[in-house]
């Protein structure tokens, strides 16, 4: 009897054996899925830390951070490595030589053999077929079997045919903040890392991000613009580690306190030195930055009972100009006019005296004091001489500035002062150039910076008098003075005391000159009245000049 199949024409049939095809490859896919579906309980060591990447088992036990679920209780731990190159697959190590404990935190287990366990070594070829495996690969501990499963995560490093466990070191991070910064001045900001790793800090205010530096020898430093409002505040850092495997990520904060910016000029408009003297009931503009747009400030004197009304900041924070005078009750003593908003205060200190303020250095320079050597106080624009030594005192300078000092019209040098704590130069030795012209002079000490702070010292050589004319000479007396001019041929008596009791008139000397030319005349017609005479005798002598009854003699 012939038994004939019947042909498979059914859609039904061949549907169904689709669905069979796609259930085995679901299986196979949900095999060798993502590690990363799994629930990381933490991470794990491993004994020991270092070996042969063809030692098999590669280790003897495992210690995790803390237990298994209580689902997975009786259950194998499976020691695997990750794929380095497609982060998709992974392969068994080894197994835990005990069940899995319900229940229990973190655990300490040996490791043992597993049919199909490899070596590491083995295991990594079957993904890097040819060249080198130098590099850093990730171990998981399973709480069972499968890719699914809650996993604990160690890291190794291959170097050549070693590989070594690779530990997080934890990193401490220190930061330091500039403090006392003028408002919108520059900020230093220096992280240090410890131990040094080498990574990058990222150096932020609040919520703003300031920039980044790298870590250079332990050290990561910006420099940043001060916040335009002044008072206390925070800097943050955050570490990143170059090599995360290696060292972890760290942060620190630092404290600092910005200051404000304070000025005052006096009832001529000329800037005020700091801490100036003040006498009682002086009117000076006191101008504070650094306080929030429209803030109101607290006005108040230290030493002082007396009620000040409030003032508030303009839109750019600045408390502009504001009219101080000083109490007439105040002591005479060092004090501060404060500007307080929500316990910060900008600070204007000063001195107050009941004693006569008025400068006595040259020009009334409040910021100029100079001094002989044995030192007395110079007037304003005094009289030196070549070789002259003064001592010079001035003030108003940025503290420990360097001052340089010059002589307007002059090539002499001069050595460099330095101001000092207080912005002062304190009695520097000025001597006046030997070779210096007679006239005036400014001898100028000027701060070595931009738009710095200068003090003028002016002064003169030569005469202090100029209106005294040199003495007339002894010759010009004594020929307005002599007897000649007053003697009888002046004239008459009269002339004789003129010529003689003024001794500088110009009486007696135009008539001793007319005299002398009338004695001249006088002498002249002589000298013809002799030359006259003799020629005649001397023609009658010869015969060529006869008077009436001669006779002529012929020689």
């Amino acid at each position: 009897m012939n038994i004939r199949l019947a042909p498979l024409r059914s859609p039904v049939a061949l549907l169904t054996g689709v669905a069979l095809l796609c259930a085995a490859l679901a299986g196979v896919l949900a095999f060798s899925g993502r590690a990363h579906a799994a629930t990381q309980l933490g991470k794990f060591t491993i004994t020991p830390t270092t070996g042969s990447i063809s030692t098999y088992p590669m280790i003897t036990s495992v210690t995790t951070t803390a237990g298994c679920p209580d689902d997975t209780a009786g259950k194998a731990a499976v020691l695997k490595v990750f794929n380095p190159t497609s982060d998709t697959t992974q392969a068994t190590l080894g197994q835990g030589a005990t069940k899995i404990v319900a229940g229990s935190g973190p655990f300490t287990m040996d490791i043992t053999t597993l049919a199909a366990a490899k070596s590491l070594e083995t295991r990594l070829r079957t993904w890097i077929p040819d060249g080198s495996l130098d590099g850093t690969y990730t171990l998981g501990l399973g709480c069972g079997g499968g890719t699914d499963v809650p996993v604990f995560l160690a890291k190794v490093r291959v170097t050549g045919d070693t590989w070594s466990l690779l530990e997080q070191q934890p990193t401490t991070l220190a930061l330091t903040a500039d403090t006392g910064v003028a408002v919108g001045g520059d900020l230093k900001l220096t992280a240090t890392v410890t131990p040094a790793a080498a990574g990058s800090v990222e150096f932020r205010h609040g919520d703003t991000s300031l920039g980044t530096a790298q870590v250079t020898n332990g050290s990561a430093q910006l420099t940043v613009k001060a916040p335009a409002i002044a008072g206390n505040t925070t800097y943050d850092a955050v570490f990143t580690p170059a090599d995360a495997d290696a060292y972890a990520a760290s942060e620190a904060t630092a404290p600092t306190a910005i200051a404000y910016v304070v000025s005052a000029k006096d009832a001529d408009g000329n800037v005020l030195a700091d801490k100036p003297t003040l006498h009682l009931g002086q009117t000076v503009k006191v101008t504070a930055d650094g306080f929030a747009a429209g803030a109101t400030a607290q006005v108040s004197v230290s030493g002082s009972n007396t009620t000040f009304a409030d003032v508030s900041a303009d839109t750019d924070g600045t408390v502009a100009d504001y009219s101080f005078t000083v109490p007439d009750a105040l002591s005479n003593d060092a004090h501060s006019l404060f500007f307080t908003v929500s316990g910060s205060r900008a600070e204007f200190a000063f001195v107050s005296t009941d004693e006569d303020t008025s400068s006595p250095s040259p020009s009334d320079n409040p910021d100029l004091t100079v001094t002989d050597e044995d030192g007395n106080t110079l007037d304003a624009d005094p009289n030196l001489e070549p070789g002259q030594k003064v001592r010079i005192t001035a003030r108003g300078y940025t503290a420990g500035a360097a001052v340089k000092v010059a002589l307007a019209g002059s090539d002499a040098k001069f050595d460099d002062a330095e101001a000092d704590s207080d912005g002062t130069v304190q009695k520097y030795a000025f001597t006046v150039p030997k070779d210096l012209a007679d006239g005036d002079h400014t001898l100028t000490l000027a701060e070595d910076r931009t738009d710095g702070h200068s003090v003028d010292f002016a002064f003169t050589t030569g005469s202090d008098d100029p209106s005294q004319s040199p003495e007339p000479s002894a010759s010009a007396s004594d020929s307005g003075g002599t007897d000649t001019g007053g003697t009888g041929s002046g004239g008459s008596d009269d002339g004789g005391t003129t010529g003689g009791g003024t001794g500088g008139s110009g009486t007696g000397g135009s008539m001793a000159a007319t005299g002398a030319r009338i004695g001249a005349l006088g002498l002249a017609s002589l000298a013809f009245l002799s030359a006259g005479g003799a020629l005649v005798l001397h023609m009658r002598r010869k015969g060529l000049l006869t008077f009436g009854g001669d006779t002529p003699q012929h020689h």
